[in-house]
């Protein structure tokens, strides 16, 4: 199989506390090149720019990001999930050799007609359009953008029949709807997820992801071990098991590039237990908005909470 997650015929119940992917923060190697081609090839809009602050240059352990412009672009319609480029990727970068945020999953209207708009441009194919399943229900290709950070362009056929049924877009490109991450251990991470939210959780279970076979040039039918996060409102997080020589994140000078945090929106009520807060955003009353937290495998994770988190009373 081509590589991404797995899509079983069911749904899950359960409460669920994580509930969207609200932004995706991507290093760009040139931010003009790379926001003109997201918005060429892709369809994306321009909605915002700024600069990186110190302080969450700092919580992420990317200090030399300070100060860096960035530019926010969503898709043309649909739900609105931001990408962000942010100045700072390296040449060297190659993903999926460092664990963490690996690759941004967008729901497309057709994989095989964008293959072909995407010939020439600044996005190189990797692999597919293939099925993910014997159902034949999910249609999906790999590339990488210009700075090298990596896609799956899903085409959900009949998304009634799939774990996760996110709302669809009548953009020929529309929002993340998964955000594919590695780990050096996958209980840890999952052990991170659980113990923390309310979220359904499938696998692990054995997979092949061809593109992470090719960057650790093992053979094609190398099956790793692979769990899904279902958030509320038709989100996921796909966690893979990567082999034992990946890098660690932050990535070592040379090797920076691709997805660096993560946004998410999480609803306070039903929390099992809070993270311990890199950098908590807290309000006049002491009540937490959300915050930076790290996972286990040192991957940042930004949480926006859609209530604040009153303080416990004081005994």
């Amino acid at each position: 199989m081509a590589g991404g997650w797995i899509f079983i015929n069911a749904r899950i119940e359960g409460v669920c506390m994580l509930k969207s992917i609200l932004m995706v923060w991507v290093l760009a190697h040139n931010l003009a090149v790379t926001q003109e081609a997201y918005e060429e090839y892709l369809g994306y809009r321009l909605v915002d720019e700024g600069y990186i602050e110190d302080t969450l240059a700092l919580a992420i352990e990317r200090p030399e990001l300070a100060g860096q412009p960035y530019v926010t672009l969503m898709p043309a319609a649909g739900p609105q999930v931001g990408i962000r480029l942010v100045n700072g990727a390296e040449p060297d970068y190659q993903p999926m050799r460092r664990v963490g945020w690996s690759a941004i999953e967008l729901l497309v209207a057709d994989p095989v007609e964008l293959k072909q708009r995407l010939d020439g441009s600044g996005f190189t194919h990797l692999r597919g359009p293939d099925y993910l399943t014997e159902q034949k229900n999910i249609l999906a290709m790999q590339v990488t953008g210009p700075s090298r950070e990596l896609f799956y362009l899903t085409h959900m056929i009949d998304p009634t029949q799939s774990v996760l049924q996110p709302q669809s877009s009548s953009a020929p490109v529309g929002q993340t709807f998964i955000m594919v991450m590695g780990s050096p251990d996958l209980s840890d991470t999952l052990q991170f997820f659980t113990g923390h939210f309310g979220n359904a959780v499938i696998g692990p279970v054995p997979y092949r992801i061809g593109v992470l076979s090719d960057a650790y040039g093992l053979p094609e039918d190398t099956q790793h071990a692979l769990a899904l996060l279902s958030m509320t409102d038709g989100y996921g997080i796909e966690i893979d098991q990567y082999p034992s020589g990946a890098s660690s994140v932050p990535s070592a000078a040379g090797e920076r590039g691709g997805v660096i945090l993560v946004t998410v929106s999480a609803d306070p009520e039903g929390l099992k237990q809070a993270p311990d807060w890199i950098s908590a955003y807290i309000d006049e009353q002491g009540a937490v908005l959300g915050g930076i937290a790290t996972l286990p495998s040192g991957t940042p994770l930004e949480i926006s909470f859609t209530a604040p988190l009153l303080p416990s009373p004081s005994n």
